[in-house]
């Protein structure tokens, strides 16, 4: 644990830094604003959803909740048929906690970080080497991590790249706080 009270001040930078560009990412940058459509007869789908008693959660329709129940030939009736799809109610929106949310993810991001960096690095290592190793790692985790659920829920190519650009900026910006903030090697007096 002795990479956590080394590379604490890096992992703190860079979490809040990262929280920072996602901020400015998602409400000052247009790049995110097509990543969700509009439905035609949004008033209707909202009056039903509020009818039915809909609460907040994920939801898949039409929905078989297990491998028996994919097989039964209506349900498999209503899949040929359409539509089908993937919904998420999030409910009243809690902006505050979300963000501190965020940034808790990001501070976990900067541990993992510190400690692959801790376990491959030495202190005084370059600072290209730093920034190499921190910054391929902060990618990994800010990108790689989306793809998946973005193909299963068919996300498309767009989003898929816009989250990944998003990912990569973040990961070379962790890489530069920690390349930035990388202990000096202790060098002994004579």
């Amino acid at each position: 644990m002795e990479f956590l009270t080394d590379l604490w001040l890096a992992i703190l930078v860079a979490a809040l830094v990262v929280w920072f560009i996602s901020a400015i990412f998602w409400m000052v940058l247009p790049h995110h604003q097509k990543d969700f459509g509009k439905l035609p007869s949004e008033d209707a789908l909202i009056d039903s959803l509020k009818s039915m008693g809909a609460t907040p959660g994920d939801y898949a329709f039409p929905f078989a909740c297990d491998s028996a129940a994919r097989k039964d030939p209506e349900l498999m009736k209503k899949w040929a048929e359409g539509p089908s799809g993937f919904m998420t109610i999030v409910g009243h929106m809690n902006m505050g906690r979300n963000m501190l949310l965020s940034f808790i993810a990001y501070l976990v991001v900067g541990v993992l970080v510190a400690y692959v960096a801790g376990e491959a690095l030495t202190p005084g290592a370059s600072f290209g080497r730093v920034f190499q190793i921190t910054g391929t790692c902060g990618i990994m985790a800010y990108t790689m991590s989306s793809i998946p659920n973005s193909i299963w829920f068919n996300h498309g190519i767009r989003r898929i790249a816009t989250n990944a650009f998003d990912g990569i900026v973040y990961g070379l910006a962790t890489g530069l706080i920690f390349a930035l903030l990388w202990p000096a090697a202790n060098v002994p007096m004579p």
